[in-house]
């Protein structure tokens, strides 16, 4: 597995005004001890107005999302059901890409890079696309074995944070699609997005000059947890879940929701 060296520009635009790269190095920031080492650092920032262009290039570490945008009205007076909304339960035919982040398997031993680094471009967005290796928790055994129960973490996890303007907020959700025919969940529904129960809600603090501390969001952004009728009813809560590029689902993405202009640091650390 290859993690490349990060760089922090974006189609000719700097981005020294939103980062200085000693600041993912500071101690006590919440990676663990070494773990500059070897790691693959992306950012995914908010923007109002959209840039221009789709970022093909695989030597960024920068995706462009939409400012204040939800999968529901924004008009709605709680900007807290914009960040949770997903598009989950919707027919995979109607997906919207608006502020969607693709995920594709570059196998066992492969590389992690941004193939389009654009989530941001108004309605009839294409996506943004980040290519991820398989780790033993995101597996592809050629059986379709991959349901994970408890998940370890043996090869990398991935850690975030918010840095840059207080108040604003992520709310990121793993999702995926049935297979044609495919009636995964139980609900007698065939063709749906399906999301996670579970999401990275963050909010970047005001005030108290501290250095903004990155969390542990693997089991949230490596898996998908889904509430299922194996229980014989719909709860909300988690029943089964799948790693990334597990066979039993499709074209897994993030839904990358947003309350003002986020700013989102996220580091890929490879585990010894």
């Amino acid at each position: 597995m290859k993690f490349k060296k990060s760089v922090y520009a974006v189609a000719g635009m700097t981005l020294a005004g939103f980062l200085a790269a000693p600041v993912f190095a500071a101690k006590g920031n919440g990676l663990p001890d070494g773990s500059m080492k070897g790691s693959f650092h992306l950012q995914v920032i908010a923007f109002d107005n959209c840039p221009a262009g789709d970022f093909t290039d695989s030597n960024r570490h920068m995706i462009a999302v939409e400012a204040d945008f939800g999968t529901i009205d924004t008009s709605d007076p709680n900007p807290d059901n914009w960040t949770t909304s997903t598009q989950h339960g919707n027919d995979k035919n109607t997906l919207v890409k608006d502020n969607t982040i693709a995920l594709a398997s570059s196998g066992v031993g492969g590389d992690f890079w941004v193939e389009d680094g654009n989530a941001c471009a108004g309605r009839g967005s294409s996506g943004a696309k980040l290519w991820l290796p398989i780790t033993p928790a995101n597996c592809d055994d050629g059986f379709g074995n991959c349901t994970v129960v408890d998940p370890s973490f043996t090869q990398y996890e991935v850690y975030v944070r918010l840095v840059g303007k207080p108040n604003s907020k992520i709310g990121v959700t793993t999702c995926a699609e049935e297979p044609d025919t495919v009636d995964v969940n139980g609900n007698v529904i065939t063709d749906q997005i399906l999301c996670s129960t579970e999401n990275v809600i963050k909010v970047r603090e005001a005030g108290g000059g501290k250095t903004p501390k990155f969390d542990n969001v693997s089991a949230e952004l490596l898996t998908i947890c889904l509430d299922t009728y194996d229980d014989s009813n719909f709860d909300g809560n988690c029943d089964e879940r799948y790693a990334l590029f597990d066979p039993t689902l499709e074209n897994y993405f993030w839904q990358w929701n947003t309350n003002g202009r986020p700013h989102a640091q996220l580091v890929f650390v490879p585990v010894p």
